[in-house]
């Protein structure tokens, strides 16, 4: 084998060494970087749980009612009256 064949065949070994180190250099990263978004995604859904329950503690109507009576001052009306409009434009109106 000529000096020049065993040059050309050691930088295309380097070459070829080099090409495989980047790749797997990248692979590596990606690695971290896939782990490193599911923990993201793994806080992303434990907040979101967190929200929705939050969001069904403001919907629930015993809640709200008991924030209304006891730190708003909101009571129930004793009677409620209604007030009927006829078509002829008199009124009635009627306690419950």
């Amino acid at each position: 084998m000529s000096f020049r064949k065993a040059v050309f065949i050691l930088i295309v070994f380097l070459v070829l060494s080099g090409i495989h180190l980047y790749i797997y250099v990248q692979n590596v990263a990606l690695k971290y970087q896939i782990t490193d978004l599911k923990i993201k995604l793994s806080e992303l859904a434990s907040r979101e749980r967190d929200l929705k329950v939050k969001i069904a503690e403001k919907e629930n109507l015993a809640v709200i009612e008991k924030i209304a009576q006891e730190k708003l001052g909101m009571i129930y009306p004793e009677k409620i009256i209604y007030l009927l409009v006829t078509s002829e434009g008199t009124s009635e109106s009627g306690a419950h």
